[in-house]
């Protein structure tokens, strides 16, 4: 992944627990502590590491940890500069989720080692959707929630979701978004 996802990670740390436990969660993840280059592809592998030494750090579930990276995520990457590409690709909520996968090939242009997921939107009824969510990388359905609801959020809409457990031989995740007026 892309160090922009590891330095979300530590800034999250830093602002809602403290350098002392990103200290510790970098020492049990065997990672430095100084700041990642933000456009530097590292491998999976450390993110994963900091996500599980996170977890035990820090007494939490690894995935309400990813949930509240997900929301953070969009926040932090607004605030690095790409809010604006946000909005070209959705001025509401539901505009967004339909062009995610437009979005992730523009920034795969400026991160030509960008592995990003895929999503398929369907609409089931008015304010109910169904995400398919299809990822190389296992385990991050909970970040996706938090993704939602931060998007969400950040068009002025509230949202339901309910991952649904993959089922076997399936190729993706599945997340039914209820929209509230």
């Amino acid at each position: 992944m892309y160090g922009l996802v590891n330095q979300a990670m530590k800034d999250l740390v830093l602002e809602r627990f403290g350098e002392s436990r990103w200290t510790e969660i970098c020492s049990g993840a065997s990672c430095p502590t100084d700041d990642f280059e933000l456009m530097k592809s590292y491998p999976d592998a450390l993110t994963y590491g900091l996500v599980g030494s996170a977890s035990r750090v820090l007494q939490v579930d690894a995935g309400v940890l990813l949930e509240q990276f997900g929301e953070y995520w969009i926040r932090f990457t607004a605030e690095k500069g790409y809010g604006e590409l946000l909005l070209l690709f959705g001025k509401d909520f539901q505009s967004c989720l339909r062009n995610l996968n437009h979005m992730h090939a523009r920034m795969g242009a400026m991160m030509p080692e960008l592995q990003p997921p895929r999503f398929l939107v369907e609409e089931e009824a008015p304010g109910k959707l169904l995400l398919k969510y299809f990822s190389k990388r296992a385990g991050l359905a909970p970040m996706v929630v938090g993704l939602l609801r931060g998007l969400a959020q950040r068009h002025g809409n509230q949202v339901s979701i309910v991952h649904h457990a993959r089922q076997e031989g399936q190729d993706h995740e599945c997340f039914s978004i209820t929209i509230h007026a």
